[in-house]
């Protein structure tokens, strides 16, 4: 779906990326980590063609991508039904229900809650159809409740439909309960892939990328990281 091949970027001084390669699962959700400040965003530019690299190529397979940000803007009033038809006339009843859009429709966007609004976004791009979906820090503003609707809703659709979706995450346990593989970008410029299975069980490269002790704590229900 998504190759990249021998990658590099700098921003002045700052090596952010040094020769990384990797192929992103297809039909999967891949959570994008690693601590603040390592480049995470400005990988998501390069895979969106928002920012060229120093060297190396991104090669995109696929036929419709669609890009959700933390920060999206509206620059006339909408309600939820305008915002959805602006991707499509047509509008998407499965997602609709299932982003549970339906009593918000003719609501302005400036009167839904933040959580609402990102709700409705998300409904925005996948009314486009992607084959492809990137998220970047899509959770960042919600509140616990609406963090949780969201993954889950977001993991119901891609699994009725089997996008291949990437998003960056900052929490390391919504990062491995929503997704099936994990690119991790270290301050070493370099990037680990790995299935979201194994991955969790490095533990010392989990800590030593956090620059933080981690534990894995294993009940009946969940397996759970925190620090030690």
């Amino acid at each position: 779906m998504l190759d990249i091949n021998h990658l590099s970027f700098s921003r002045g001084n700052h090596k952010l990326l040094d020769n990384v390669s990797a192929r992103l699962p297809t039909n999967q959700i891949t959570a994008l980590i690693g601590p603040n400040g390592v480049g995470k965003s400005t990988l998501i530019q390069l895979l969106t063609a928002e920012l060229l690299p120093d060297s190396g190529s991104v090669i995109n397979h696929a036929k419709h991508v669609a890009v959700l940000s933390q920060h999206n803007q509206l620059y006339e009033p909408l309600t939820v039904r305008e915002l959805l038809q602006l991707s499509h006339a047509k509008m998407d009843e499965e997602v609709i229900n299932t982003l549970q859009l339906t009593p918000l429709l003719d609501q302005e966007m400036t009167d839904l809650s933040g959580g609402q609004q990102q709700l409705a976004w998300l409904g925005f791009v996948l009314q486009q159809q992607p084959d492809l979906l990137i998220l970047d820090e899509p959770t960042t503003f919600l509140d616990l409740h609406f963090q949780e609707l969201f993954l889950k809703t977001l993991q119901q659709l891609q699994e009725k439909r089997q996008m291949t979706v990437l998003m960056v995450l900052h929490d390391l346990n919504q990062a491995f309960r929503y997704s099936q593989h994990i690119w991790l970008l270290r301050r070493t410029a370099d990037l680990v892939s790995e299935a979201a299975v194994l991955m969790q069980n490095q533990i010392d490269l989990l800590s030593e990328a956090f620059e933080t002790p981690l534990q894995l704590i294993k009940t009946p229900n969940q397996t759970i990281i925190q620090p030690k």
